[in-house]
Parts: structure tokens; C-alpha cells; sequence
């Protein structure tokens, strides 16, 4: 293989791609848009539901006070803690029970409708012995605020049983106290405590390293299968072999996607403004911590998976002249990278499970898989090396198959080509063709 010719065809390649104005405007736009939608998501649930006004039909006579009390006090600590998840801001009002309670939960009912009120509430004695409580609103989807108000009046419902069987009031508010359990993960340097921003940060390189496999290895493909249709290619392999052009368009494609993760860091670093770096460190995780060696085996993890993930896609390419003939065969490698992401719960559950070990082996899954294990775990080294082996023995097999099939597929045109003839393009050897004997007239 002549180096040269094919760090050519990657310069080529790399210089189309980066000098676009679309490529940039991506590249700039979608660590803006990410992390201002990271801000406003933060921003909304600080302050989720603005102010509830609640009609409260107390028929126990003794609830309606202390869940006055109760909710002013939680709003005040979450308040003083800065928690992301605040809720909104309770206004209670106090109805008396008539003699008629449908007919009371029914005029009610008209004043929600007339957004008079945002809800009421109805205290029953029948239904807190069956630990039931009945909450009536328009919106039955604000989770924190029904939660904020379902532990409330727990609360005080578990206190006053405890009074009633003589025990300390004080007792109650003991037994109610939460266990903060603080993480710590523990490797090889020491112990550090993890907040759960680390995770989410890891989480959100996989989903990246996850997307970038679909959008350039379809881009190597749509590329081959352009070049092919435009007849480009047939002016192209008169100067450069085949392999030489294959592997010249995927260094290139891959050196765009390695600039447009620079761009992105660097994007992301410079937008770490003192109002987005409070805001952040106001929420319940916190800043972020990103390691040095996590960005170290995402760089390393995505390279490889990318050289295996784009021999595949040329090597469907190269026998095919549109789109839509390609497509089919295009769904195998969409659903082996789909599959590294599919398993990713269980393998976060136990990072050191043979569930994590197979598929952070299994060369189509272990870019994703392994990187996620370095992420929240500290595998062995060993482990670790064999992956690296196993991905680059598996392109350096999968490059050498699209090699072959893309000498012969890129010159190809008209009936598309079955299975058996792919291979058979594989298995044919230019050197070891013969001419016929030509006879003498």
C-alpha cells in the first residue's frame, strides 16, 4: 500500500468535509444548544409548578394545621439546601365539611374548572385508615408536587398514630430522618466520592461516542456510494488503488469526527461561566468531574470502535449504486451499535458481572461497553489490553474482507449484486488470473 497516495485521499476527504459552512455551524451549535438546554432544564425544576392554591375539606379536624405547618417548613428547607427538585409553592385553604360531601366535591370541582383554584383535597378518616388521601387537580402528571404533598401528610399522619398510642411526638420526627448515603468509589490511586455529575458526564460521552458511530459510518457509506454513482471513482482508481482509496476515506471521515470533538471541548470549556457553573453546583450532583483517564479511553474506545464500525459500512457500500440498495444490509451494524446501548443498565448495575465482561469483549459492543466500564468501574488491566487486541485483530479482519469486496464493488454497475457474488468478489485474486491461449490462424 502506498502511504502516500492514501494520506492524499484522506487529506481530501478530511479538507471537503471541515471547510463546509454546515460543518461548522454544527459543530459550534450543538455544545450551545446541549448545554443551554442542560441550564433551562436545571432552571425549570428549581422552580417546578410556580405557586399551588389548594382547598383543603379536613373531615379528621386536626390535619389541616400541622400540613400548614409541615409544607411551609419543607419549603424552607429545600430553599436553604438549593435541591433542584423544590417543588411548587403551597397556598392552603381551609373549607369545613358540609353535610353533603358529594355536593361539596362537586362545587369544587367547578372552581378547579374555572381555574379558581388549582385543586382541593379531601382528609377522611375511612380513607387515612386505609392509608388513602384523595387529591383532585387538573394536572395529574406533577410528580414532585404530588410527592411533596403525599409525604407531608404522611408525616403527620404517622406522628399523631404515635401520639395517640402515648409515644413522644419527638419520637416521630427521629425515626423520619433520612440516611444521606455518601458514595465513594475506590481504585487504584485511593477513594474518591462520587456524586453522581461523574456518571451522567460518562453517560453523556457514550451517548456521543454512540451517535458519532451511526452519523460517520453512514457518512463513509453514502460517500463511496456518491463517488460510485457520479462515476467519480472510475477517474480516482486510475491513480490510486482501490484499498488505498478505502482506507484514505475512512482516515479522513474519522479525522473529522476527532476535529469536531476538539471544537466541542473546547466549546464546552470556554462556556463554564461563573452563572452556568452556579447554577450547576446549586442542583442536587453538582459540577461535574471529569478525569483526564476517562477522556483517555473515550479517545482510544472511539477510534477503535469507529475503524471497525466504518470497514463495515464501506464494505456494504462497495457493491451496492444507491441509497436504497444498501439500506437493508445497513441494519446489521445499526443494530449491533444499538445493541452495546441496550445492555448499558445492567451493565452500570454490575460493571464486573459476566454480563459486563461478554459484551465489553464482543467486538461489536466493547468500544461502548468497555468505555462504560472504565467510566464507573476500574476493570483490570488485563482486560482492558484484550479488548484493545480483540477490536483491532477484528478491523484489521474486517478491513481486510472490505478490501476486497471494495476493489471489485466500486467498478461494478447495473444489477445488484447477490450474497454469493460479494463473496465471490472476496475470494478473487487479480494475480492468480490467467489469459487463454490465444490459437494461431
Amino acid at each position: 500500500m502506498n502511504w502516500k497516495k492514501t494520506f492524499a485521499v484522506a487529506r481530501r476527504e478530511y479538507v471537503e468535509r471541515v471547510r463546509t459552512r454546515a460543518f461548522w455551524i454544527a459543530t459550534l451549535l450543538i455544545p450551545i444548544l446541549f448545554l443551554g438546554y442542560v441550564a433551562v432544564q436545571i432552571s425549570i425544576s428549581r422552580k417546578t409548578g410556580g405557586e399551588r392554591q389548594l382547598v383543603v375539606v379536613d373531615l379528621t379536624g386536626k390535619l389541616y394545621q400541622p400540613l400548614v405547618q409541615e409544607l411551609a417548613e419543607t419549603e424552607a428547607k429545600q430553599k436553604e439546601k438549593g435541591s433542584s427538585s423544590r417543588g411548587p409553592h403551597w397556598s392552603l385553604t381551609q373549607q369545613a365539611p358540609a353535610a353533603d360531601l358529594a355536593a361539596q366535591k362537586e362545587a369544587l370541582r367547578k372552581e378547579v374548572l374555572q381555574k379558581k383554584i388549582n385543586g382541593y383535597l379531601i382528609l377522611e378518616p375511612a380513607k387515612l385508615d386505609k392509608d388513602e388521601v384523595e387529591y383532585y387537580s387538573t394536572t395529574v402528571s406533577d410528580y414532585i408536587a404530588q410527592s411533596q404533598l403525599q409525604s407531608a401528610i404522611g408525616r403527620i399522619w404517622m406522628r399523631q398514630k404515635m401520639t395517640a398510642r402515648g409515644l413522644p411526638a419527638d419520637l416521630a420526627r427521629e425515626l423520619e430522618t433520612r440516611i444521606d448515603l455518601k458514595a465513594f468509589k475506590v481504585t487504584e490511586k485511593g477513594t474518591a466520592e462520587e456524586k453522581g455529575a461523574g456518571i451522567i458526564a460518562a453517560l453523556v460521552l457514550l451517548i456521543l461516542m454512540y451517535s458519532t458511530f451511526f452519523m460517520y459510518g453512514y457518512q463513509v457509506m453514502r460517500g463511496t456510494i456518491e463517488e460510485k454513482s457520479n462515476r467519480i471513482v472510475e477517474i480516482i482508481v486510475a491513480s490510486v488503488r482501490p484499498t488505498e482509496l478505502m482506507v484514505g476515506k475512512i482516515l479522513g471521515i474519522g479525522l473529522v469526527g476527532l476535529t469536531q470533538y476538539f471544537v466541542w471541548s473546547l466549546v464546552a470549556a470556554n462556556l463554564s461561566l461563573p452563572a452556568f457553573a452556579s447554577l450547576l453546583s446549586s442542583s442536587d450532583m453538582g459540577m461535574p468531574r471529569v478525569p483526564v483517564s476517562l477522556l483517555g479511553y473515550f479517545m482510544l474506545f472511539f477510534l477503535l470502535g469507529y475503524f471497525l464500525y466504518a470497514s463495515v459500512y464501506t464494505m456494504i457500500a462497495a457493491p451496492f449504486n444507491t441509497d436504497q440498495e444498501a439500506q437493508q444490509l445497513a441494519m446489521i451494524p445499526m443494530v449491533l451499535i444499538v445493541g452495546g446501548i441496550a445492555v448499558y443498565p445492567g451493565v452500570m448495575n454490575n460493571p464486573t458481572g459476566g454480563m459486563a465482561l461478554f459484551f465489553s469483549l464482543f467486538p461489536f459492543t466493547a468500544s461502548l461497553i468497555m468505555f462504560l466500564r472504565t467510566a464507573v468501574s476500574e476493570p483490570p488491566v488485563w482486560q482492558i489490553l484484550l479488548c484493545v487486541a480483540i477490536l483491532l485483530g477484528t478491523t484489521a479482519a474486517l478491513a481486510w474482507f472490505a478490501g476486497r469486496i471494495y476493489r471489485v464493488g466500486i467498478l461494478m454497475y447495473g444489477k445488484k449484486p447477490t450474497i454469493p457474488e460479494i463473496i465471490r468478489w472476496a475470494r478473487y485474486s487479480p494475480g492468480k488470473v490467467t489469459q487463454p491461449a490465444v490459437k494461431p490462424s
